[in-house]
């Protein structure tokens, strides 16, 4: 079933579609129980994340923008219940649901207690959560300080969207992780791979870490 998963990751990766003279930005997360707020989560359950974000070559307007998304999930203590980007929130903060990873054009894959995410939105005007590629204002709440309206590319910037994928018995969050900017990638056609890779780096670990156990 785990092979099978990694094929369909796989699939999905390469099968997005690839723009041209544009830049791509690319958005890592490791997912952990102890990076859930406002408590941190005792789980052996851990996860990767990849968001690479295209401005198509017009950094002037964000209606043409596309984000495409691999996540993967392994251990957690039950099927995923939900799995989403959050926003606009520091590691420190919680914040609601901008993106919907079980909202189409997203696809997932579940196992048992693992889950792998693949997909692209097409453009980020329609994407689940986001109008017109904007983040509307974050009201300050208990959790959350506070924080002005922006684009989705500024919050990922900024290091104020995170990754969070749910279950049962953690309705609030089992694993998370800050989206942090690793790389522009000059080369359109470099991401695929990049996204099928990280479905196979989680299940590598994965599989060692039960074979050890």
């Amino acid at each position: 079933m785990k092979t099978k998963m990694l094929k369909i990751a796989v699939a999905t990766a390469l099968a997005l579609p690839l723009g041209a003279q544009a830049t791509l930005y690319q958005f890592n997360a490791s997912l952990s129980g102890a990076n859930e707020r406002p408590n941190p989560i005792t789980t052996n359950a851990f996860g990767l994340a990849t968001l690479h974000y295209d401005d198509k070559g017009t950094p002037g307007s964000l209606l043409d923008d596309t984000f495409s998304v691999a996540v993967s999930g392994f251990g957690l203590s039950g099927p995923p219940t939900g799995f989403h980007i959050h926003a606009a929130a520091t590691a420190n903060e919680t914040a609601s649901v901008k993106v919907n990873f079980a909202s189409a054009p997203f696809i997932h894959q579940i196992s048992g207690n693992d889950i792998i995410i693949g997909g692209t939105t097409g453009v980020v005007s329609v994407a689940p959560g986001l109008a017109n590629g904007m983040l509307e204002a974050t009201a300050a709440t208990a959790t959350n300080a506070g924080h002005p309206a922006m684009s989705f590319l500024q919050a990922l910037q900024s290091q104020l969207a995170y990754v969070n994928i749910h279950t049962s018995m953690n309705s609030s969050g089992e694993i998370r992780g800050q989206l942090i900017e690793v790389a522009a990638v000059p080369e359109p056609e470099t991401y695929a791979l990049m996204l099928a890779g990280l479905g196979l780096v989680g299940y590598v670990t994965a599989r060692r870490r039960r074979l050890l156990r």
